[in-house]
């Protein structure tokens, strides 16, 4: 029976668990789904001897657990309908980079995930999920994630009338009142939406079809949003770690709005540097001339020295 009411408490009890693999195949689609050039050897040839993923890579495991959770919704939510689901705002916290192991084939993944907060926002409520994931021979953790689900239409009684705050997790940080240190642009393809389906494994036909898409209310197939926020931290580290990804450690933003990969529509990521702090927002030439906003009060937390990069 549906519930009618969120017995937060209970819910946070509740545990999902989920045992996936990555290949090189696999961390080679995702680099040049994001965007990478095809001669970063590091990125696309398993031969080099720093061969790695890009860090946002740990996004694809939170996307495979979030499924587990989405279904489960039905149980705890009241009125949950899936098309009232939409990712909202995200952190991941990369502890070290995805690498393959010298002879290994692939990569077994552990990832764990629980509700830690919903809070009510009036027309709906926001679903705060933690993901962890560890490598599952060693037990050593790889990264982080907390997926924020936005849920429309869903009676808030029984959840936070205030967010919990929880540091970088849950902090988002104002567009600074100043022109960007620096913009990289990224123009969008259907090709690029189809391979990020297959690097990422999130098969939903929103990223593909024109006709779920038209369906959903948008014009036509959007672009997965951890694949947009894999584009903004691409462009924040090539032009703040000149590319290094084990400088970055963590990234928080807000989702605004999609892009529209099959209009290979052109978003410029807008960059300020704070400290070991990267501010940024991802924005689209939109009708008349109007900048839309697809990724808002973003930040990238580096492990360099204040102005070390800038």
């Amino acid at each position: 029976m549906a519930p009618t009411t969120i017995d937060l408490e209970a819910i946070k009890e509740v545990t999902w668990s989920i045992t996936t693999t990555y290949t090189v195949s696999q961390m080679i689609s995702y680099n040049l789904a994001l965007g990478a050039s095809g001669t970063a050897l590091d990125l696309v040839y398993e031969g080099h001897p720093n061969f790695h993923a890009l860090p946002t890579y740990g996004a694809v495991h939170g996307i495979a657990i979030m499924g587990l959770i989405h279904r489960a919704m039905f149980d705890f939510l009241p009125n949950f309908k899936g098309h009232n689901h939409v990712h909202g705002e995200h952190y991941l916290e990369a502890k070290r980079l995805f690498r393959i192991p010298q002879g290994a084939d692939e990569v077994k993944l552990k990832t764990t995930a629980k509700v830690v907060d919903i809070v009510d926002r009036k027309t709906a409520v926001l679903v705060h999920v933690d993901i962890e994931t560890m490598e599952e021979q060693s037990g050593e953790v790889v990264c982080l994630n907390e997926w924020v689900g936005f849920v429309l239409r869903t009676p808030p009684e029984g959840s936070n009338k205030k967010q919990l705050q929880r540091g970088a997790r849950t902090t988002l940080y104002p567009t600074p009142n100043r022109a960007p240190d620096k913009t990289t642009s990224h123009r969008t393809s259907p090709e690029q939406a189809a391979l990020y389906r297959a690097a990422s494994g999130d098969l939903n036909p929103l990223h593909i079809d024109p006709e779920t898409a038209k369906a959903a209310g948008f014009p036509a197939p959007i672009l997965t949003g951890t694949c947009t926020l894999g584009i903004g931290v691409r462009h924040v580290v090539d032009a703040f770690a000149d590319g290094d990804a084990k400088i970055f450690k963590s990234v928080k933003c807000r989702l605004s709005q999609p892009l529209h990969a099959s209009l290979s529509e052109e978003v410029r990521t807008e960059m300020w540097k704070e400290g070991s702090r990267v501010l940024f927002r991802m924005v689209v030439d939109g009708d008349s001339g109007v900048w839309k906003v697809v990724i808002s009060q973003g930040c990238v937390e580096l492990k360099v020295d204040d102005g070390a990069r800038l």
